[in-house]
């Protein structure tokens, strides 16, 4: 089972880090890892999403027995949900599920990073970053654990993505009318600029500067 390459049905991602790892944090340290999350429907209300989620639990329940509980971390779906202006929790009706891939084993060795193609299986460009709301399928493997401290769960194991339809990844804008109307204190149009000060006397130190940055 933890060998199979399994294909999940397309569905929009969120947090697609499959083209650079980014810094995690677990119980044993820091780690880099690729990650990315699937969106699909209600499994109530759709038969694909019901059979593709109902697969991933079927995999657990063979592996431990149909009485084996599930660790905190142990399942990789939940329901989303998103915070309303009064900050409670509000479900959006659809299921995200979690898909993960280590740089390296906990032995040390490397890892090569996950596969990303385009529709027509041509690898993905490596300077264009995949936006929130992009479709996708995901191809993984699933690795069950059991752990003395975190229970019994599932890993699934990130092993290729191919990009269906295409959102460019766009860095939040901060609107300029965020802080309201004009207040009272410093006006920067009357402002003169002025040589910057040299607060360490560096520019009296004769011979080559350094190319180092200041280490803070």
């Amino acid at each position: 089972m933890a060998s199979e390459t399994l294909v999940t049905p397309a569905g929009e991602v969120l947090f697609a880090n499959v083209l650079k790892p980014k810094l995690v944090k677990n119980e044993s340290g820091d780690k880099l890892q690729y990650g990315i999350v699937l969106l699909q429907a209600d499994p109530e209300q759709d038969p694909i999403a019901k059979r593709f989620i109902g697969s991933l639990h079927k995999a657990f329940m063979e592996k431990y027995g149909g009485n084996a509980k599930y660790g905190p971390n142990g399942k990789k779906w939940k329901r989303e949900t998103l915070t309303n202006e009064e900050g409670i929790e509000v479900p959006t009706g659809l299921v995200r599920i979690t898909f993960s891939r280590d740089t390296a084993t906990s032995r040390g060795i490397e890892l090569p990073p996950p596969m990303v193609q385009d529709a027509k299986g041509n690898p993905w460009p490596v300077g264009v970053a995949i936006g929130n709301g992009s479709v996708c399928k995901i191809a993984y493997s699933i690795w069950p654990w059991d752990h003395p401290v975190g229970g019994k769960g599932l890993t699934l194991q990130l092993l290729g993505v191919r990009v269906l339809d295409h959102v460019p990844y766009v860095m939040q804008a901060v609107d300029p009318g965020v802080f309201g109307a004009p207040e009272e204190g410093t006006d920067a149009t009357a402002l003169t600029p002025a040589a910057a000060a040299d607060p360490f006397g560096l520019d009296a130190i004769e011979g080559p500067a350094s190319t180092e940055e200041v280490p803070w």
